[in-house]
């Protein structure tokens, strides 16, 4: 004989809440998935251009990888550009290379996986900042005949304080913008290192997706850099070559390995630090660098990217190290 069964629970608010929260969360979650891969299907479709079909301003070779080279101007001491992270590679320093206007001679590079650089479409010790110098050192001695300015924005500023500290016989000044050694990744950064999901990601929001215009002129609508024509063209351009969103997802899969900034007190040559002061990098990350580099000063500009509102001051402070 089976005793008294307790009296079913009575669905309350806060029971009905629970479950209406759950469903929310697995239809949310089965939407993100069903639109991963729909965008995932869709990336190779749009990117069907093989790299070697391009023509490039100039190139040079360097430990395996193509680079796609812009080299303009004239000077005794050449100032060599590094790009923060943007799939148009050293077209989003044109603006730069005009205020320069052919007073120094001027080698802007696209890295290993940006602009029309070689394709690197896995994770990996080739997205590191110190193998990305290590490649570009001998593109230095391949055309400079001696020591260089190296200079930089994000990404670049830290590959060019990397080549400040490995190599510094090839440097004779450095500049670096907005270099942030100590911040943290975005929350959309932390997407894109996901595997399956951060594809669709990386795709949306930095290559040619429904939020990637951000990705490239963030400050546009306060009052910032708005996307030249020329910048615009090269991502155009190179958002419909193969293995674009998969390069740079294997860039931001890939921990940012570097000598620096445990060894900036080793950097010998004179260093300029430029930070702009209603961009994302905070004055702290900034101060330890300048506090770090026993030759360091740094410029300040109430502006949201120096590298594109700032570009003739920039380009004097290049003219002051070259000299």
């Amino acid at each position: 004989m089976r005793g008294l069964e307790p009296p079913p629970k009575e669905d309350t608010p806060s029971r009905i809440a629970a479950r209406m929260g759950t469903l929310l969360v697995l239809l949310f979650l089965f939407g993100v998935f069903v639109w991963a891969a729909v965008t995932n299907q869709r990336i190779p479709l749009v990117e069907d251009r093989p790299l070697d079909t391009v023509t490039l301003e100039d190139e040079s070779i360097s430990e395996g990888i193509r680079f796609n080279v812009r080299d303009v101007g004239q000077s005794q001491v050449p100032v060599f550009l590094f790009h923060d992270v943007d799939i148009a590679g050293h077209a989003m320093l044109s603006g730069l290379i005009d205020s320069i206007d052919g007073e120094l001679r001027t080698v802007a590079v696209d890295l290993p996986g940006f602009g029309l650089s070689t394709r690197l479409p896995r994770s990996g010790p080739l997205h590191t900042v110190s193998d990305m110098a290590e490649r570009v050192a001998p593109l230095i001695e391949e055309r400079a005949g001696g020591p260089v300015v190296v200079a930089g924005v994000g990404l670049g500023a830290e590959v060019a304080a990397e080549l400040a500290v490995t190599r510094p016989e090839l440097v004779a000044g450095v500049l670096l913008v907005d270099v942030d050694l100590y911040g943290s990744s975005g929350w959309v950064e932390t997407f894109e290192k996901l595997p399956f999901l951060g594809t669709a990601v990386t795709y949306a929001w930095e290559v040619s997706g429904p939020f990637s215009g951000s990705a490239a002129d963030p400050y546009c609508d306060e009052g910032g850099y708005c996307v030249s024509e020329a910048h615009l063209a090269a991502r155009d351009l190179i958002s419909g070559i193969s293995l674009t969103t998969e390069s740079l997802q294997g860039f931001r899969s890939t921990p940012r390995a570097a000598n620096v900034p445990s060894l900036l007190g080793d950097i010998a040559a004179p260093t300029v630090v430029v930070w702009s002061e209603k961009g994302p990098v905070e004055r702290d990350s900034i101060d330890r660098v300048v506090e770090a580099i026993p030759d360091a000063t740094l410029q300040t500009y109430d502006v949201f990217q120096a590298i594109h509102e700032s570009t003739e001051q920039l380009a004097r402070i290049l003219s002051e190290l070259a000299s």
